[in-house]
């Protein structure tokens, strides 16, 4: 039984580091955006995918140790939480509370790099649509007629 803690323990720590990893990229991820360096963002976002396949490894992994956990605690695996567990086994609390505080702020960066993204692509489709669209006369024939008559107005009513 230590043996099975120990290792849904590991998991747990290497899932913390590679979340901590993940924080990092999407912090340069948030300034490549704000600088609007696309090759920078582009690089991050391919090692950040790296990252999240070993992630993903890793929790098909913690998903085994969930199912033994089920049985020793009468809960369905995918219902078990790291909460759960701390109850039975105290050696998980410190391993929980630093995911949740991880998990937290990459979900507010995550939050704040969608945001960016968002406006880059308003701004692009912005400008698309500017440069796409007819232009439009900025006077009216009635302010032409008067300009070319030489009358110049301080204030226009018009505007």
């Amino acid at each position: 039984m230590a043996e099975i803690i120990k290792k849904l323990g590991d998991n747990l720590k290497q899932q913390l580091k590679l979340f901590k990893k993940i924080i990092s990229l999407e912090k340069a991820k948030q300034q490549a955006l704000v600088e609007n360096k696309i090759q920078e963002l582009e690089m991050v976002t391919a090692r950040e995918e790296l990252i999240l396949l070993e992630v993903g490894r890793l929790e098909e992994e913690r998903l085994y140790w969930a199912e033994f956990f089920a049985q020793e605690t009468g809960k369905q695996s995918e219902k078990i939480t790291l909460q759960d567990l701390e109850e039975v086994y105290p050696s998980f609390k410190d391993i929980r509370i630093e995911l949740e505080k991880v998990i937290s702020e990459m979900q507010s960066l995550k939050e704040i790099n969608t945001k960016l993204l968002e406006n880059a692509i308003s701004l692009v489709n912005i400008t698309i649509n500017s440069l796409a669209s007819p232009s439009k006369a900025t006077y009216s024939k009635n302010k032409i007629e008067k300009k070319m008559n030489n009358e110049i107005f301080f204030i226009d009513k018009d505007v």
